[in-house]
């Protein structure tokens, strides 16, 4: 049986709703940076998930009359439980919370107090928790410990050619603000990069502005191509030739212990490689020389295609080195 719950790292501009497509038609749902990306049927929750959160939520006596009581409360205190649940879980991941918030407070007080494996087994359904960085400096301890000693919940690591990536960055800041989202990086580079006159003065700022969306995040995540139990995926595989793609799919698919690869390779084959405003090399019509030394001098720690650590594949797709073994 596949895991109930992944977490996928992708930083901004690397292509998410690509692979948003994919965990979801292996029946997960996705949450975070990638809620609503793609339609789910509503979730009912699985056998044996209500009761233990409402206990833990709200204790054993008030389990027991909400069970006993009207349906209607109790699916409101359940759903209320499961915000708070989420809320908790999204700040163990070390991701930016608001403090406006319908969520209870005795609730999300009550919920954090539980251990990290404790907490994961009380998240309902199956879900696929998309974030844009990972930062060991903000990761509940008790979570990254559960997690070295169980590789439980399985990450993967989803990342593409840092020059695509920031293009890709740069075109969402520079678009209608209906399409920035709700993130508050987003909305104040917005009005920066709206600001500069040019596509070469908005790619000049990203590249050189260390606060620039996704790019402290990106850097931050570098353990992740290094640490043996993260599964790391690359934008270019995913929109690649069928081969290219079926080897990084079945990485995907034995990191979530998924039974039966060949019926899931066969059933993602039908899942739509449109890359949208993530085609791989577009950054080709845009940097300049200056761009690609500004390149070299502030980024030459991230992977882009010209470094000895990427091989391009026959269809003239960049991936990691590691992956066309």
């Amino acid at each position: 049986m596949t895991v109930p719950h992944v977490i996928v790292v992708s930083p901004s501009g690397s292509g998410g709703p690509t692979l948003a497509g994919i965990t979801t038609a292996l029946g997960y749902t996705p949450y975070g940076t990638m809620s609503g990306s793609h339609a789910v049927a509503g979730e009912r929750p699985g056998p044996g998930e209500v009761q233990p959160l409402l206990q833990a939520a709200y204790g054993q006596d008030r389990t027991v009359a909400l069970l006993r009581g009207d349906r209607a409360e109790l699916e409101a205190a359940f759903q209320a439980a499961v915000h708070a649940l989420w809320r908790v879980w999204w700040t163990r991941l070390g991701q930016p919370v608001t403090h406006v918030s319908p969520v209870e407070p005795v609730l999300e007080h009550r919920l954090a107090r539980w251990p990290a494996p404790a907490l994961y087994r009380l998240l309902p359904g199956r879900g696929c928790w998309y974030v844009c960085g990972l930062d060991l400096r903000r990761m509940d301890a008790d979570l990254v410990r559960t997690w070295t000693a169980t590789g439980q919940p399985p990450i993967v690591f989803h990342h593409r050619d840092v020059r695509d990536r920031i293009l890709s960055q740069v075109h969402l800041l520079s678009g209608p603000a209906d399409r920035v989202g709700s993130l508050p990086e987003h909305l104040v580079y917005r009005d920066i990069v709206s600001a500069l006159p040019d596509m070469d003065a908005r790619i000049t700022l990203a590249l050189t502005d260390p606060e620039f969306p996704g790019m402290a995040e990106a850097r931050r995540c570098q353990w992740l191509l290094r640490h043996p139990r993260v599964c790391a995926i690359t934008h270019e595989e995913l929109v690649g030739p069928d081969d290219v793609r079926d080897r990084a799919l079945t990485r995907l698919l034995t990191t979530v212990d998924h039974p039966d690869h060949a019926a899931a390779l066969a059933a993602l084959a039908a899942v739509s490689r449109d890359e949208g405003d993530h085609a791989v090399g577009a950054w080709r019509e845009h940097f300049t020389p200056e761009h690609e030394r500004l390149l070299r001098r502030f980024h030459d720690d991230r992977p882009h295609d010209d470094r000895p650590a990427f091989r391009t594949c026959a269809a003239g797709i960049a991936v990691p080195e590691q992956y066309t073994r």
